[in-house]
């Protein structure tokens, strides 16, 4: 029997039972099949049996098993949805304004599983959201149904917007039930009182209309276990979509045909996972650790849709539901998904105990060095003292100082017998004899503790599961080509992991001085100046977003307060600016460019004196740099309104004739870069499909030619602040990896040399000669 007998005898056996006998589907089907090929259908208010005949009819004509089970489909922003039942919309916007705050039900679509529901506010002024560590309401929002029930669980939050959309997901509306009222407890984030609260927003549902257009989503039957091979007998492993192997099972279970690409559902299950003894879980992430391969062995660029609602699966603990997305439909098949290893944080603990003596004094120190090994990774732990509690509701504080020379390991530290008040457990690092090395953690008690104290100390440590796992998958067949592959970058993940932590001479004649940020809290130092080899570090300050002056005498900084501010590095005095980010000094160090969240941009010499908005006609931009001629800035400027996050421009400004000019389009959220010395070239983070959130680096000239990929696809890693040096000719690039700091290299863009700056861990803000 042909497959095409096959097929049509399937759908006539199987399908009799919700079509008439008379009805022949072979013929349409047939001429269908031939035709395309589009997995994307235009699937009715009523589309089970549409789907029902697309999964056999792709079944048979692939070859590849795929499950009918609940009929699903998706919907961009929506996600995916049971379509058991019709679909119903939102019968128009509805539109609110209370004292010049607007808000705006957009969209809704209504399922078998869930109610989506789209909002936009608009108008919230700056001053309602709280200032420094004061919280906002929460901004609960419940659906009200007109039968009386009351479905929760939405919540708006600004996050200090002035406008913004929400996401409110619910469970599903009754079929019978075609009104609600929206209940907006407050905005999110805002002071309780600053802006109107319990609002009602009535709503209509209406059925979808015949034209809505739904994906439809298909699943992919997992096969039966085998038999391992005979102890001796080697074979080749066929793959299929799942794989377990020490205790981890990894599944694709399903994908679906968006705008462009497919999206590709699956999981990750360590139930069968055994961790170390005195563990306990904390979290693991597995989105950078999938490779996705064709059948010539090239990368196929994939990304984890970060923002992609889930599927409405049972939650489980142990298992991590992953989706990634492809940017391409053509592909030589199979793909193969490998998934090298899991690594997860673990949080091992160890007792210890100390005795304080009966009478123990403010400002006593008890010398301890002792290493403790949290399952391969080992701190030492220097000494304990006695503080005075800079709180109130604590009398003192036990503050213990530890080493850690690998990097990346913080402890927290418990007392086995708590006292009143409960105790505080912080973490910190900084200061000390090294910028990393060094760090703290505090204990703070109610009364001054004494005697012989028990406790537990906690260490996040990451804990890694080797595989390799291995998945395939077969994607249904294109007449479009396939795409060739895209110029490799300087900085790749096979290359960083080749590069990292070896140690490589400086070339000759290469030096100067680099400042560095660590992750240390305040009170202790984070900003640090150092040799380009490591040597002399010196702490500076606690700060954010440093800049050093070109001669190196001054500093500018963010405080903890959001103010700007100048020190002079030679008699420690501070000039205090307005509030201020991201500043940048001009070539001849009399100015500095800086952001005024949410004013805009804004000049002032270095003594404080002569502010100026820079007015860019932009909802939000970002200082880059200045042209050598000191009249020129550069800056990223948001394109179009407040909602369009990715869509921006570099532009310049001249100060003497007020003349802007666009120099490039850029897709990121937000832009940043910086100037080469000679003003000829721009490096910059942008986004590119692939790589991990905005961690691709790029040149190019100021008006956009020549562009040339430099860092991208650091799998787990992320690449980012690109720094030129004096001579323009390198650029030091900071790279991080989970659980471990940031690691500089340097990367010459042009001819593609490496040398990792192994001396050092911080993220490079600035270097000078």
């Amino acid at each position: 029997m042909t497959r095409e007998e096959r097929l049509q005898q399937a759908l006539e056996g199987i399908a009799a039972q919700q079509v008439p006998e008379t009805t022949n589907l072979w013929p349409r089907l047939a001429a269908r099949s031939e035709e395309r090929k589009s997995l994307m259908q235009t699937l009715r208010a009523r589309p089970a049996l549409a789907l029902f005949i697309l999964l056999l009819a792709l079944a048979l004509l692939t070859g590849v098993a795929y499950a009918v089970g609940r009929l699903t489909g998706y919907i961009p922003g929506v996600g995916i949805i049971d379509l058991s039942v019709p679909l119903r919309v939102l019968a128009e916007p509805v539109t609110m304004t209370r004292e010049g705050v607007t808000l705006t039900v957009t969209q809704a679509v209504l399922s078998a599983d869930k109610t989506v529901i789209f909002v936009k506010i608009e108008g919230v002024p700056a001053d309602a959201y709280p200032k420094g560590e004061a919280g906002g309401c929460s901004g609960k929002v419940d659906l009200s149904l007109s039968d009386g029930t009351l479905l929760e669980g939405g919540f708006i939050s600004g996050g200090n917007w002035t406008s913004f959309e929400s996401r409110l997901e619910y469970g599903a509306v009754p079929t019978h039930v075609n009104d609600a009222v929206l209940l907006v407890a407050c905005i999110g984030d805002t002071m309780p009182g600053a802006l109107p609260e319990n609002w009602e927003i009535p709503l209509r549902f209406t059925p979808a209309p015949p034209d809505m257009t739904v994906a439809p989503v298909i699943e992919l039957s997992t096969p039966a276990a085998t038999n391992p091979p005979a102890p001796g007998v080697t074979s080749t492993p066929v793959l299929s979509n799942t794989m377990t192997l020490n205790g981890i099972t990894f599944s694709l279970e399903k994908f679906v045909e968006v705008e462009g690409g497919y999206q590709l559902y699956g999981s990750l299950d360590l139930s069968g996972a055994t961790l170390p003894a005195q563990s306990i879980f904390s979290y693991f992430d597995t989105m950078a650790v999938i490779k996705m391969t064709d059948a010539n062995g090239n990368r196929i660029p994939f990304e984890e849709t970060r923002f992609e609602p889930q599927d409405n699966a049972v939650y489980d603990p142990n298992k991590v539901v992953w989706i990634y997305r492809t940017d391409q439909k053509a592909f030589a098949a199979p793909l193969t998904l490998t998934l090298s290893w899991v690594e997860m944080q673990i949080l091992p603990q160890i007792p210890f105990e100390l005795d304080l003596g009966s009478n123990p004094q403010i400002g006593q120190t008890w010398e301890i060095n002792r290493d403790l090994t949290f399952e391969g990774h080992t701190v030492r732990l220097l000494s304990a003292q006695l503080l005075k509690s800079d709180d109130p509701q604590w009398s003192s504080s036990l503050k213990f100082t530890y080493e850690d020379k690998e990097g990346g390991i913080y402890i927290n530290v418990m007392d086995d017998v708590p006292q009143t008040p409960l105790i505080e457990v912080t973490s910190g690092g900084g200061g000390g004899g090294g910028p990393l090395e060094i760090k703290f953690s505090w204990m703070n008690y109610g009364e001054i503790p004494s005697g012989l104290r028990r406790f537990t100390i906690r260490a996040d440590v990451p804990y890694r599961i080797n595989g390799p796992w291995q998945v395939a998958w077969n994607p249904p067949s294109t007449t479009e080509p396939i795409p060739t592959s895209a110029p490799e970058a300087c900085l790749t993940s096979e290359k960083w992991e080749q590069t990292k932590g070896q140690y490589e001479a400086l070339p000759v004649g290469m030096g100067g001085k680099i400042l560095f940020t660590t992750d240390a809290m305040p009170p202790d130092i984070n900003v640090f100046i150092v040799n380009l080899d490591g040597s002399d570090p010196r702490g500076l300050v606690n700060g954010y977003y440093p800049a050093l002056s070109p001669d190196g005498t001054h500093i500018a900084f963010m405080s903890q307060n959001v103010s700007l501010n100048i020190l002079d590095l030679n008699n420690g005095q501070t000039i205090l600016l307005e509030n201020g980010t991201n500043p940048v000094w001009s070539p001849d160090g009399l100015r500095i460019l800086f952001y005024n969240p949410p004013d805009g941009l804004y000049l002032a010499k270095t003594d404080g004196t002569g502010m100026q908005k820079i007015e860019t006609g932009s909802p939000r931009v970002n200082p880059i740099g200045w042209l050598p001629d000191n009249q020129t800035i550069v800056f990223g400027a948001q394109v179009g309104d407040i909602y369009n996050l990715y869509e921006h421009v570099f532009k310049t400004y001249n100060l003497q004739t007020g003349e802007t000019k666009s120099l490039f389009p850029i897709t990121i959220k937000t832009p940043s870069g910086a100037i080469s010395p000679d003003g000829q070239w721009i490096a910059f983070n942008a986004r590119l499909f692939g790589a991990n959130l905005d961690g691709a680096v790029f040149i190019s000239r100021l008006d956009g030619s020549e562009r040339k990929l430099v860092v991208a696809n650091l799998d787990n890693s992320l690449a980012f602040h690109p720094v030129w040096s004096p001579d323009g000719q390198w650029l030091i690039v900071s790279v991080v990896e989970p659980y471990k700091p940031t690691s500089p290299v340097l990367v010459n863009p042009f001819n593609c040399q490496l040398i990792p700056l192994a001396e050092v861990k911080g993220e490079i803000q600035q270097w000078i000669p």
